[in-house]
């Protein structure tokens, strides 16, 4: 098959980091092309396998795209073609370019939760109805959506009237080779002298939440006194955020890492792992922080509960600084659960291996292609 994969660009998210992965770890037998819009900030480029063709817009403006994705198409013939991101205009293109390629949607975050992020201008209501509107039509016109968890796929069906014949879950991938080469890597600071200490890993941006996270550290100080905390990301709310553990009185306790290239040396050293994410489509830091063998604490959303099997592979909580902090001092505290967990969440990230997951994507596309 020719498989074609369109993303706007390869910067530090979930989506660019998900494309790359899944892209890469198809069969070499499929001609396989990664379209950009921009080559500009990419932190994913090698990470791309040696066979896959990368292929990036000159165009700036988006009407202008349009029309050299559609000249692409059009020349390049794929079978399949996934937009991650850019579902709208790759939809466009392919009915311009009158190609015969399916056209497979791949989005990891519900569509609700979007809407809502105070990170992006569609909040607006007027942009709202209109993003609803066109999700609606666009949607119920694709060949399929991959959603990355049952919680995408319900809000797709019961808010924006998708199809759920149309509607394919597939997780995310982790390679978890990869990571367990990358976590042995050193780290320039001694985690010995932070201890107890929590990681926390993701976009600097309002959707994660990390202000809970601080007022859950500040919380424990009372019990633990000098636990710290690392977070790794970079994002627009990083100042505030520098200013706010100062404020709670854990400013010398939390260090700002920025973005890695490698986080999983970070995390693997930590005593536990604590996502508090107001949402997430699937949370593919969990499967990470369980593959590095650190027990993970998650506030419930719809990726979330997914993944986690409350007291058996890791802790469910609600969005509570009470309830984050009690998960944490219950992990430190008892080493015969923390030990529980940290053995079942081994086992359990099998399940999202890279290989397996890049077997379900290829039985997809043969199926759209049949």
């Amino acid at each position: 098959m020719k498989i074609c994969f369109v993303i706007p660009s390869l910067s530090s998210g979930g989506a660019e980091r998900v494309a790359v992965t899944v892209l890469s770890a198809l069969d070499a037998e499929h001609e396989r092309v990664l379209y950009l819009f921009s080559g500009e900030h990419g932190v994913y480029f090698d990470r791309i396998a040696p066979g896959v063709r990368v292929v990036i817009a000159r165009e700036r403006s988006w009407l202008r795209r349009l029309f050299e994705l559609a000249r692409f198409l059009r020349s390049a013939r794929p079978d399949v073609v996934m937009p991650f991101l850019s579902y709208f205009i790759t939809a466009v293109a392919v009915w311009i370019s009158r190609v015969p390629a399916r056209v497979v949607f791949n989005q990891g975050t519900p569509t609700t939760g979007f809407l809502d992020d105070p990170d992006f201008a569609w909040r607006r209501p007027w942009r709202r109805r209109l993003f609803a509107m066109v999700t609606r039509l666009f949607y119920n016109r694709a060949d399929a959506v991959v959603v990355t968890s049952k919680g995408v796929a319900d809000d797709l069906v019961s808010r924006y009237g998708v199809a759920p014949a149309r509607i394919r879950v597939l997780h995310n991938p982790v390679d978890l080779e990869s990571i367990a080469r990358a976590a042995t890597e050193p780290v320039d600071a001694d985690p010995e002298s932070c201890r107890p200490l929590i990681a926390a890993a993701g976009r600097l941006a309002q959707v994660k939440n990390y202000p809970l996270l601080l007022e859950s550290l500040a919380g424990l100080r009372p019990r633990l006194g000098a636990a710290h905390a690392w977070i790794l990301g970079d994002g627009p709310e990083r100042e505030r955020l520098e200013s706010l553990a100062n404020a709670m009185g854990v400013g010398d306790r939390v260090r700002f890492w920025g973005f890695q290239q490698n986080p999983w040396r970070f995390i693997a050293r930590a005593d536990v792992f604590v996502l508090t994410s107001s949402y997430e489509g699937f949370g593919n830091v969990l499967i990470e922080a369980m593959a590095c063998g650190t027990p993970v604490v998650a506030t419930r959303s719809p990726g979330t509960v997914e993944i986690i099997r409350d007291g058996a592979n890791g802790l469910l909580v609600e969005p509570q600084a009470a309830a984050v902090a009690a998960a944490i001092m219950r992990l430190l505290d008892n080493g015969a659960l923390r030990e529980r967990i940290v053995r079942q969440a081994r086992t359990d990230v099998e399940h999202y291996a890279l290989g397996r997951v890049a077997e379900r994507y290829d039985g997809m596309f043969r199926e759209q292609v049949a």
